[in-house]
């Protein structure tokens, strides 16, 4: 689970009755949406509408991604960002979040989210989200995105039915404020005390050097002892353990032939996905008249249909609320991640099967290729295969692990910035940016072998509904059960539009 952070200024009134159990009302904006900030050294943005407001309301507000203080019951999506209403509760951190509000000492949202789809640039310094989905939105002190927040925090006095209120002037108190302000001035007022005393002088600060320390000792006006040593092994208590509050290892490597070939929506119900197409030599249709009055030709144009089942993707746990709870580094942050990492892993395995399944295979031997000119010739034709199939010439190249750092040691593929004037391609390691007759050549390691595919958008799509995250309280047990799932199938409109180069028999 990812985070962002927005400052906010607020408003406190107090309600007395609370019957209903609601002591605060805060509303703002929690997402601001084309605002690029630096996020642990990547620019992170969030495009417009990339939440779903209909799956913020009724996600939970913390306090600091830890105890929940209140429920989000409203959201809309705005031009400039994400805004959110949500109800403060009575309870004693909820109190204590409106009481430090109010104070100044709350800057801002943490907003917790797993990407659902994202832009990123080659160099990976640049993340743009398109689709998002919210976990919950926590109050912090910590800002990071500085041009959004809450606007206010309100939490209006209900007065007595019977009062008049025409003259009255009805002024908010805030007795917990109060009690606040008045200990932070009791420890000011001791600092500055504290400031009027002359520093204690230690004991041997009397002696100039260690020559006059020893002649006091050798005359009698000072012991001579030993200092005992105070040592870190001998002091445990004071020493509290160094722990790194990120954990380390969870990447994405994303769905490099998924992206490239594109992602179809899967719709909002039935368990199959189907579409129409037509197949046929176009040469067949029209004839030239023999002659004037004789009958043209005719032939039957039949559209087909293609059907995909769809499969259901998914993962779970039970989390014990001492571990949702008492964690540091967040656990539920590191499952949530992994989790989306692991979904993400295994439908782009299983889309590259039906891919790599559906090629038409064109003789090419890699093994004997020994500086890329046999490549290059051979994408280039297999450009030309791919456009008669789909109508349009290819547009990638999918390699494997082995194939990619094959490419990267040929002799004719240069970085850019020498020139492409009489290479290959160009090949540069800092990036693992690799290109050959001006097509991207694009690493996924979930292609084994020597496996090289060549196509285009037109040929295949990977159809979706999902990732998504569902959670249930399991309190007899004190846990939540989490699980991530998703629906998913491979459309392969063309065969003949994913060329395999390979050995050929």
């Amino acid at each position: 689970m990812n985070k962002t952070e927005t400052p906010f200024d607020l408003v406190v009134d107090y309600r007395e009755d609370r019957a209903d159990g609601v002591i605060a009302t805060m509303y703002g904006r929690a997402v601001p949406y084309d605002t690029p900030t630096m996020i642990s050294g990547v620019e992170e943005s969030f495009a417009p509408g990339s939440f779903d407001p209909a799956g913020v309301i009724g996600k939970p507000l913390a306090w600091r991604h830890d105890a929940p203080v209140g429920v989000i019951t409203d959201a809309s999506n705005e031009p400039d960002g994400l805004y959110i209403t949500a109800n403060i509760l009575d309870t004693q951190q909820g109190r204590e979040a409106s009481v430090l509000a109010k104070a100044g000492a709350v800057k801002g949202l943490s907003v917790g989210f797993a990407p659902l789809k994202s832009l990123r640039n080659k160099t990976g310094s640049t993340v743009r989200h398109l689709s998002a989905q919210l976990f919950e939105t926590s109050l912090t002190h910590m800002p990071a995105y500085s041009s959004a927040g809450i606007s206010s925090i309100r939490e209006e006095t209900v007065m007595d039915p019977e009062e008049t209120t025409e003259e009255a002037v009805v002024v908010s108190e805030d007795k917990e404020a109060r009690e606040a302000i008045a200990s932070v001035r009791e420890q000011v007022a001791k600092i500055e005390a504290r400031s009027y005393v002359t520093e204690m002088q230690h004991p041997l600060a009397k002696y100039r050097s260690l020559g006059e320390y020893r002649l006091a000792v050798y005359n009698g006006d000072i012991e001579d002892r030993a200092l005992f040593d105070q040592v870190t092994d001998n002091n445990p208590g004071v020493l509290p353990p160094n722990w790194s509050q990120i954990v380390r290892l969870i990447f994405d490597l994303g769905r490099p032939t998924i992206n490239a070939f594109g992602v179809m929506s899967a719709g909002t119900s039935g368990t199959t996905f189907n579409w129409p197409y037509w197949e046929g030599d176009l040469t067949d249709i029209v004839a030239e008249q023999a002659n004037e009055k004789d009958d043209i030709n005719s032939v039957a144009i039949d559209i087909l249909k293609g059907t995909a089942t769809l499969k259901t993707f998914a993962a779970g746990s039970d989390i014990s609320y001492q571990l949702l709870q008492r964690s540091t580094p967040s656990y539920v942050d590191a499952h949530s991640r992994i989790m989306v990492n692991s979904y993400v892993q295994v439908t782009d395995i299983d889309f590259v099967g039906a891919v790599y399944g559906a090629r038409t295979p064109v003789n090419y031997n890699i093994g004997t290729d020994t500086d890329g000119s046999a490549f290059r010739e051979a994408v280039f034709g297999a450009s030309v295969d791919v456009q008669t199939a789909t109508g349009m010439p290819a547009q990638f190249v999918l390699v494997s692990p082995d194939v990619f750092k094959t490419i990267g040691g040929w002799s004719t593929f240069f970085p850019s910035n020498y020139g492409t004037f009489n290479v290959s391609g160009t090949a540069v390691a800092q990036t693992l940016g690799v290109a050959v007759s001006g097509l991207p050549v694009i690493l996924d390691r979930n292609i084994g072998g020597n496996a090289i595919l060549v196509s285009n958008t037109e040929a295949a799509k990977w159809v979706e509904d999902g990732p998504r995250f569902a959670q249930a309280e399991n309190i007899t047990q004190l846990g939540r059960d989490v699980a991530v799932y998703g629906y998913g199938a491979s459309m392969i409109i063309s065969g003949a539009g994913i060329i395999g180069l390979e050995v050929v028999a």
